[in-house]
């Protein structure tokens, strides 16, 4: 080493120790404000980088650093020749110069990890944000050259860098981290009120159990580097690991601390003083939110579910803008011996799970007549309709579900032979229904692996595949579905939430059912237009008779129909069976004296006489018909009842041979019943 080399570097020294007194008692120097001591710093650190160039320690250009790669996580105060490379790479874009002149800037970088440099690497941060803020949930950047952010600079550091041309004008930005003002104290501290008796799920990450609203004084920014936690049990009987995994500190919605949960036990009393990162800073005269979260172990006992913890914050470190450490132990709820109480549930419970079951479309389940074929299947018949939803914060993933079929006049595999679920218009699951005589039947969806998102709803439908009625299977048969508690209960039910748990029993609620369809290869589609009920004039008195008129549109399907008409021997033989309805009616009250009037469509009235008339509609020829009964209150009474008329049944054939064979079927279903009420009408007989 040459004379000259050899008093450099004893110079070196000489303003490193300088550098380093001036840092250790900067708090202590009343004198000088805190920006006049940065000053000082920055001063030296050029003139240490001048020497460090004279002795070939000196910064290099900062198109030579890349490639490379840093190995270890850097924060203010760091130092080391890794600081340095640093310092090259971000000089060599003008958007994260460290400094423009002085230490840190071009040709100039040093060993020592500053302000300067923090805020240089927090505008990387914000360069890069989608790749290393955003994927932490962070917004604001930090001054912390972490994991994420080392990554992105490994990868970025692959080629010599272009070193962008400094603009002598532009000025030197202020630091992110740096604290502005005078000696810092925390003004008042409050609990987040919306953060009380919190729940921790098993597996859940980062619950949040409790938080501080904490107020710095006008007098100082400052920042937070330490939390004492203790956390106490309530109900619990095991230690803490036993419940939860994880521990984390967030400060303003950005993680500062993360520990293992193990780290609380029974021989510290649960209690830890839990360092925080650089970062969590409250501005003067400010509210920060200092936010306790907690994770849940996957596998939580059975027996340790609804046990309850509470967590005390007992001091809070911070330093303000003179470099001063402070440990508030008192100062609004801190350290208030009441804590906030929080529990440890199951998955399904914290998330409020529930598979919540309800009944769907009613133009699906309400009884209707489904037309199919004597010779051929009719494949994909809407059978029965329901919903799914998925409340609460878990998906829930359901594998095997089963519909319990119903069938009359024939066994459920006589009627049909194929089954579908379809989800949201989406086939999901198909059966095949073996043929049997069994007139009920379950059928299984499985093997679903099928996933409905949490909060999601879906429509499911069940389409089936009808046989041709040629075996066993005949006019008239019904077939009924229903999915509901018995089926959750059944072993065959699989649904699980999304940590693989099965659904209790309390989670699955609701129930939906589809009324019985009835299977025709001919019959009418009846339309009911209208109903009218008008009392008939008595003169003064009140009336004994009323006159309803029913309007129905008739359409023939599957082929011709056969309408016996109003001039039967018997009522039972008319294609319109009327019977009474109302409050207060008796036996004696009757309808009487039903006609009809023919209105509009294709018809053909092949008899008058007393005893033959009947209608004729080809296939899909429509006929509108007036129906007019007349009901009359035939009880000796002076007290009015109400009575109105409706269908008892609305009865077909598909033959003319006779009058018998032209009245063989009755559609009897109540949402047809119903639907030809009249209304009712005051009625009494005083004679």
């Amino acid at each position: 080493m040459t004379i000259a080399k050899d008093f450099a570097a004893k110079a070196f020294v000489a303003f490193v120790a300088a550098a380093m007194m001036i840092s250790l008692f900067a708090p202590a120097a009343k004198a000088q404000t805190a920006e006049e001591l940065q000053t000082q710093i920055n001063d030296l650190m050029a003139q240490i980088a001048t020497l460090q160039a004279q002795v070939g320690q000196g910064g290099t250009s900062a198109s030579g650093v890349c490639p490379y790669t840093w190995t270890r996580d850097l924060n203010m105060g760091a130092t080391g020749a890794d600081v340095m490379k640093l310092q090259q790479f971000l000089n060599a874009n003008a958007d994260t110069r460290v400094s423009v002149s002085g230490a840190g800037s071009v040709g100039a970088e040093t060993e020592y990890y500053g302000a300067l440099t923090g805020a240089a690497v927090a505008k990387f941060q914000v360069m890069y944000r989608a790749e290393i803020l955003t994927p932490l949930g962070m917004v604001n950047p930090s001054t912390y050259f972490g994991p994420s952010t080392r990554a992105k600079a490994n990868s970025v550091c692959v080629t010599a860098p272009v070193i962008d041309p400094v603009d002598p004008g532009t000025p030197t930005p202020t630091p992110i981290g740096e604290l502005e003002g005078g000696a810092g104290s925390i003004n008042d501290v409050n609990y987040i009120s919306k953060l009380s008796n919190e729940e921790v799920g098993e597996a859940v990450e980062d619950a949040e159990v409790a938080g501080l609203e904490i107020e710095a004084d006008s007098g100082s920014d400052i920042e937070l580097t330490a939390v004492n936690l203790n956390f106490s049990k309530g109900t619990a009987g095991s230690n803490f690991d036993k419940y939860a995994e994880e521990v984390s500190v967030w400060v303003d919605g950005e993680e500062v601390a993360r520990v293992d949960a193990d780290e609380f036990t029974k021989s510290n009393n649960y209690d830890k003083t839990v360092s925080l990162d650089a970062g969590g800073i409250i501005r003067a005269g400010e509210i920060g939110d200092l936010v306790v979260k907690v994770s849940g172990i996957s596998n939580l006992d059975s027996t340790d579910a609804t046990d309850t913890w509470t967590l005390e914050f007992e001091s809070v470190r911070f330093r303000d803008a003179q470099g001063a450490s402070v440990t508030d132990t008192s100062t609004g709820v801190i350290n208030d011996a009441a804590g906030r109480t929080f529990s440890f549930e199951s998955f399904a419970t914290a998330a409020d799970l529930e598979l919540k079951i309800t009944s769907g479309d009613d133009s699906i389940n309400d009884a209707h007549v489904i037309v199919v074929d004597d010779t051929n299947d009719t494949d994909g018949v809407e059978l029965f309709s329901f919903n799914l939803e998925a409340e609460g914060d878990s998906d829930i993933v359901i594998d095997g579900l089963p519909i319990n079929f119903t069938s009359v006049g024939a066994g459920v595999g006589e009627i049909i032979n194929t089954a579908e679920i379809w989800a949201d218009g989406e086939l999901i699951g198909s059966e095949s229904v073996s043929t049997t005589t069994a007139t009920t039947r379950e059928i299984v969806f499985d093997n679903l692996d099928w996933t409905i998102s949490a909060g999601d709803k879906v429509a499911i439908v069940i389409k089936v595949d009808v046989n041709d009625t040629d075996g066993g299977f005949g006019e008239g048969a019904t077939l009924a579905a229903v999915f509901g508690e018995t089926e959750t209960d059944d072993t065959d039910f699989d649904a699980v939430d999304s940590e693989g748990n099965d659904l209790a029993d309390g989670d699955k609620t609701g129930s939906a059912s589809g009324d019985a369809q009835l299977f025709y290869t001919i019959a009418p589609e009846v339309e009911v237009l209208s109903t009218t009920i008008s009392p008939i004039d008595n003169g003064t008195a009140a009336a004994e008779s009323a006159l309803a008129k029913t309007q129905l549109k008739i359409t023939a399907r599957g082929g011709t129909l056969y309408l016996n008409g109003d001039n039967e021997t018997t009522e039972a033989k008319r294609f319109f069976k009327t019977a009474v309805y109302g409050s207060g009616t008796s036996a004696s009250t009757t309808a009487s004296t039903t006609t009809y009037t023919i209105n509009a469509g294709t018809n053909d009235v092949t008899n008058s006489g007393a005893n033959d008339e009947y209608y004729t509609l080809d296939e899909g020829e429509s006929m509108t018909i007036t129906v007019e009964s007349i009901v009359t209150q035939a009880t000796v009474t002076s007290t009015a009842v109400l009575a109105g008329v409706k269908a008892e049944a609305i009865q077909f054939g598909t033959a003319a041979t006779s009058d018998t064979t032209r009245s063989t079927y009755s559609f009897t279903y109540t949402r047809l019943l119903d639907a030809t009420q009249s209304g009712t009408a005051s009625l009494v007989n005083p004679a």
